[in-house]
């Protein structure tokens, strides 16, 4: 299934543009539109004026980013992208070897690089704030960029802005980011805790492996969940399908939805029909239904 809320992210990120101030729910969208279209090629958030785009980073090793001014607030935003599918090696690799080998990997380097970049180009006009995001791996990279921002200014000579972290579905690499620091004579910040925020679902695998360290805080939002009929989970293959509830991770997963339900808390869950084609918000942390042999009405 494709992202199935595009348009309303990108929506929101136009409208961001012209608002006086950043918001959390703004970050998300912001952090869910920096990914190539599969169709045309391009970058869903095309960021028109107001917003000024200062620097668009393909680096080797995969990283992408981008550097923006926001006029308004006078902020600097970082947007890190997130692995986008499969095929996109670079990003596997740069997974693995962060969160199993505590190794940080070209992109870590790429996506200071940018932060320091990006500063220098918006500072002539003025920043009050630095906001860094992303979703996915490019929330674990935005985690790393936040907390080690201060100590990384420090070592060139500049005094760092407040920042504020808005990770999405943020993959951990917090061990991998205190080796990279400490090879390079910095430390992570130990008030980041207190700016550094990733919104998480507990049934998105990707914030919830066993190796993830963040540096942030971690605010869970609802799940998502949908009826299939299928053979139970655990027993021979002669037993008889049934409809179950069942956790799709994929869905669990996508940027879009993270923006469309944003505001969904962890009491709440998403049901997902896959007859209308539609997500719903409804009460209660997961579906009173479970499983039965009788099709449910919205399935």
């Amino acid at each position: 299934m494709d992202e199935p809320f595009r348009k309303q992210v990108v929506d929101a990120v136009d409208a961001a543009g012209l608002a006086p101030a950043i918001d959390d729910r703004a970050a998300v969208a912001l952090a869910a539109s920096f990914y190539r279209n599969e169709t045309t090629g391009q970058t869903d958030g095309k960021y028109g004026p107001p917003w000024q785009v200062l620097k668009v980073e393909d680096a080797p090793g995969g990283y992408d980013g981008i550097a923006l001014r926001h006029p308004a607030s006078r902020t600097l935003v970082i947007v890190n992208r997130g692995t986008e599918g499969i095929k996109s090696v670079d990003d596997w690799t740069q997974n693995i070897r962060a969160v199993l080998f505590k190794s940080p990997g070209p992109q870590l380097d790429s996506a200071m690089g940018l932060l320091a970049e990006g500063f220098q180009l918006a500072n002539g006009q003025g920043v009050d704030e630095i906001l860094i995001c992303g979703h996915s791996l490019g929330g674990a990279l935005a985690d790393a960029q936040g907390a080690l921002a201060k100590s990384f200014f420090a070592s060139k000579g500049l005094i760092c802005p407040p920042v504020r972290v808005v990770g999405v579905a943020s993959a951990g690499f917090a061990s991998a980011a205190r080796g990279y620091a400490s090879a390079r004579g910095m430390a992570p910040d130990p008030a980041a805790q207190g700016y550094i925020t990733h919104f998480v679902r507990s049934e998105d695998l990707v914030p919830n492996h066993p190796a993830r360290a963040i540096f942030g805080t971690d605010q869970k939002l609802a799940s998502i969940y949908e009826a299939r009929f299928q053979k139970p989970p655990g027993r021979s293959s002669a037993s008889h399908s049934e409809w179950r509830r069942i956790v799709d991770r994929l869905k669990q997963h996508m940027r879009t939805l993270y923006y469309q339900f944003f505001d969904e808390p962890k009491a709440r869950h998403i049901w997902f029909s896959a007859k209308a084609k539609t997500f719903e918000a409804r009460n209660g942390a997961f579906p009173t239904w479970e499983r039965g042999f009788q099709r449910p009405d919205d399935w």
